[in-house]
């Protein structure tokens, strides 16, 4: 009986779905948490326990089973909604233009460095060229296919909890690790220690004058979109602290580098952004609902990344993007890491912030130790 039930009732909710009524309790707020964040999800690992199953005491239902369902009818929704961004909202004002980059060798000049810090702080997103050489981008990328399939076979087989391996990421696709997963890095192995310190150490004058020397890593991992990804839904990383839920909480800037590991063409999916969205005036409007958040898509300028091998689009985690449905025959591997000022997160266990690292790198890494491993350290 409980099975037919469950069938059942899955039934129902697909029929809803697909009628466009599953907002009945698909709820605005429900809608941003899972549209929020690319690894919200991430938190879960250190103890934080997600209830978003909005489907209350129905009988004869465990609750994996409801929580089943509801995320199955949440992924098909944010996906719905991702198409809907693509085709009809994003650049409908002002069309889609690149992000304005940058080669790296400009950082050589400190006025351009302060013109290039002060982009950042009001843009929210800024690109730079050759981050990183084209030697240490392969090698890098060799290592993530390889540790790809490790993670994936250690996962399936019980060895190790999925949540110690990847993040959770909106849009991934069906099965256990659908078509777009983020793998965490761990900074035990040389390589991914070598592209840290050659990006950073490449970067440092920036880096430099945007945070410290002591500024902290909170996240070291990449982003494998294979083909077949689906375009995700625009969310923001992280949520602007203090807000009205967290009104005695503050955050200084978390900065994301998304470094390409291969050039990325169009068919591959670029990452799109919204600049200065990463305001509490942007987040507000952002909160207020679904009619709000796609009139506020399609009033705004939108840019994408358009990145080659080696180059980094530098993004505050607070800005509104999301990462493009890759068309192609070809894996889109990004290397990515976050920096702070601030070394921990002020919510607990990591709720609402930014995650992807392995757990014995939490909390140890700062700019300073890092860039010491290329002998530029200042």
């Amino acid at each position: 009986w409980g099975a037919r039930m469950a069938f059942a009732i899955k039934q129902v909710c697909v029929l809803l779905l697909l009628a466009g009524t599953a907002h009945s309790f698909l709820a605005p707020s429900h809608l941003s948490t899972l549209c929020h964040s690319r690894c919200v999800e991430n938190a879960g690992r250190r103890g934080v326990s997600w209830r978003r199953d909005g489907m209350g005491g129905l009988p004869g239902l465990s609750h994996g089973l409801k929580m089943g369902f509801m995320e199955d009818l949440r992924a098909k929704n944010a996906e719905r909604l991702a198409i809907r961004e693509q085709n009809d909202l994003i650049g409908k004002k002002y069309g889609l233009k690149k992000v304005q980059s940058f080669p790296t060798r400009i950082l050589s000049t400190d006025w351009k460095v302060e013109k290039l810090s002060k982009m950042l702080d009001e843009n929210g997103v800024l690109g730079l060229e050759g981050a990183l050489s084209q030697e240490t981008a392969s090698r890098l990328l060799d290592y993530i296919s390889r540790e790809s399939e490790t993670n994936k076979r250690q996962v399936e087989g019980g060895e190790v909890d999925f949540d110690d391996r990847f993040g959770g990421v909106n849009c991934r696709g069906d099965g256990m690790f659908g078509k777009r997963q983020d793998q965490f890095l761990p900074l035990s192995d040389d390589i991914v220690r070598e592209a840290c310190a050659e990006a950073m150490g490449n970067m440092l004058p920036l880096l430099e004058a945007t945070m410290t020397p002591k500024a902290a890593l909170h996240e070291v991992s990449s982003l494998v979109a294979d083909p077949g990804a689906p375009r995700q839904c625009i969310h923001a990383d992280t949520i602007v602290l203090p807000c009205p839920q967290y009104p005695d909480a503050s955050m200084k800037p978390l900065y994301t580098f998304f470094i390409a590991l291969q050039d990325v063409e169009d068919g591959m999916g670029h990452t799109t952004f919204l600049p200065r969205t990463h305001t509490p005036d942007a987040h507000l409007l952002w909160n207020l609902g679904q009619k709000q958040k796609e009139s506020l898509i399609s009033s705004l300028p939108a840019v994408e990344s358009g990145l080659k091998t080696g180059d980094v689009v530098i993004f505050d985690s607070r800005c509104l993007h999301a990462g493009g449905a890759n068309t192609s025959n070809k894996r889109r591997v990004l290397f990515y890491f976050t920096l702070s000022e601030q070394k921990q997160w002020p919510l607990p266990d990591g709720l609402h912030g930014s995650n992807s690292i392995r757990r014995k790198d939490f909390e140890k890494w700062h700019l300073a130790d890092l860039v010491r491993e290329a002998g530029v350290a200042r």
